[in-house]
């Protein structure tokens, strides 16, 4: 066997560079594991840069790298090699003997593309026999110049699938409910590392075991922020339980900036949801705010909007705002945008929403145009209204925008049952915005979620965001070991995950 292992690190973040292990970081970690990939006899690192490696490590460095540039230079390594395993290079759990699994499978059937598949991302590389490299190349056409995701073998043979003989490598316990990438691409997962690491994770095999013995590990920093900067609101809404919730007034500038340094501090990266509770347009320095977010590459905003109260000028200013600022170091854009319609007529509208139809729609479209990509519809689907539901989807599916249907919310009993259907899990495990979302009061007052203020856990004002954090760990370790109170036991969110 003569097999080349081809780590990808062109797009490293700093944590693949931080202490993991004794004396080594993800990337050393990455390279020993795939060296140990059964017939290696070349590995090769891809990087934007030139660190400093083994002697037996080639390096092919260029200052970007887009899908086509990858596949190229997969295709001009692999000549003469039986087979190709290609990894990430932030990876540091990378197992040898599930690689070897995946060699056997794929040489027993003569695959073309070989995966696996139930594990965490990060325990196994991508099997690819000669040539296909260069037919994915082709597929992709000589002007494709999008960025290398962790996906980017798959979503080209996705194109034309059935063209290629694939095989699957699956696990005995489906992990993949949780979610979990065992890369070093933020401080969050640089910590899952440490933590799996120190319980002994070290293998596929270890994952299965330990992951599901251990899911209090698995809690470990916010990535979603949900963020009260406004306090009013053009309308009332039957689906939403404002103003229970409300707080008036509006969130200053400086105290916002000053709460944005303390989640990067504290996160690394983050997604901040605008507003929570009360409409952002309301806010009179709103672009101030948006700009502390854009001047800071950590954070990516998501504004939930009615689409009311917005000039067509400024949301042009801050979509070329958005296009200037620097790319975001969890990947996703900037700036993004969720219009909430709930309709698509206007007699419905005004059931749900009150008036102000024509201008919802307007900014919709507006922004659809803006933030082709990155902006959306949505509608909450509710008990005896999926006529309605079906109409909206298909209406905004011809205007070219992305639509979200949002399963119905009744906060914890704050408001009536009207859920279209059950679609919570067969069995319940631990809510997901215990473990990922903070959200945060205009006072800065932080409750335990968003659904209720029954129990504040502090003062992201006035203390520092790990203490805070630190108050929730209770919570979901009695959610971890199946015990659910007070206003968690009737909740029906708990398996709805957030950007």
């Amino acid at each position: 066997m003569n097999a080349l292992a081809v780590l990808y690190g062109g797009s490293l973040t700093r944590a693949a560079f931080e202490p993991l292990f004794p004396g080594k970081n993800a990337l050393t970690l990455a390279l020993e594991q795939a060296r140990r990939f059964p017939g290696v006899t070349k590995l090769v690192l891809l990087a934007d840069l030139c660190p400093a490696l083994p002697a037996d490590v080639s390096l092919v460095s260029r200052p970007a790298w887009t899908k086509k540039t990858l596949l190229q230079t997969l295709s001009e390594l692999s000549g003469g090699f039986d087979c190709t395993y290609y990894a990430w290079a932030d990876c540091p759990l990378l197992d040898p003997v599930l690689a070897g699994t995946l060699l056997e499978r794929h040489l027993c059937y003569h695959a073309e593309y070989s995966y696996a598949d139930g594990w965490p991302y990060g325990l196994a590389p991508e099997l690819l026999a000669p040539g296909v490299a260069g037919i994915l190349a082709n597929i992709l056409g000589e002007d494709d110049a999008g960025p290398v995701e962790r996906d980017a073998l798959f979503s080209v043979i996705q194109k034309d699938i059935n063209a290629f003989d694939i095989e699957t490598e699956i696990s005995s316990i489906d992990l993949r409910v949780h979610r979990l990438s065992l890369s070093a691409d933020s401080r969050r997962n640089l910590l899952l590392l440490t933590r799996l690491m120190d319980a002994g994770l070290s293998s596929a095999a270890d994952s299965e075991r330990i992951i599901s013995a251990h899911p209090e590990l698995l809690r470990t920093l916010p990535a979603f922020y949900s963020i009260q900067v406004s306090g009013p609101c053009p309308q009332a809404c039957s689906l939403c339980p404002y103003p229970k919730f409300s707080t008036p007034g509006f969130m200053e500038p400086v105290r916002f900036a000053a709460l944005l340094d303390k989640i990067s501090a504290f996160s690394g990266d983050a997604v901040l949801d605008l507003s929570l509770w009360g409409e952002f347009s309301l806010h009179p320095q709103k672009r101030e705010l948006i700009t502390a977010i854009l001047e800071r590459p950590a954070l990516s905003a998501v504004i939930e909007t009615s689409g009311l109260g917005w000039k067509k000028a400024e949301l042009e200013a801050l979509a070329e705002a958005a296009s200037k600022a620097a790319p975001r170091e969890n990947r996703m854009a900037p700036l993004s945008w969720i219009v909430s319609l709930d309709a698509a007529d206007a007699n419905r509208y005004r059931e749900i929403r009150g008036p102000g139809f024509a201008e919802a729609v307007e900014c919709a479209k507006t922004l659809t145009a803006l933030f082709p990509k990155d902006s959306y519809v949505q509608a909450v689907r509710v008990k005896g209204a999926e006529d309605d539901i079906e109409h909206f989807y298909r209406s905004w599916k011809k205007e070219g925008a992305e639509v979200i249907i949002q399963k119905y919310d009744d906060f914890c009993g704050a408001m009536p049952k009207l859920q279209a259907s059950d679609l919570s899990p067969v069995q319940r495990r631990p809510c997901w915005h215990l473990m990922r979302d903070m959200a945060i009061l205009m006072d800065g007052r932080v409750p335990l979620c968003r659904e209720t203020e029954g129990e504040i856990l502090g003062n992201a004002f006035t203390e520092s965001l790990e203490t805070i954090w630190s108050r929730g760990e209770a919570f979901y370790r009695e959610q971890a070991a199946l015990h659910y109170r007070g206003p968690c036991a009737g909740c029906d969110e708990y398996y709805t995950y957030n950007f």
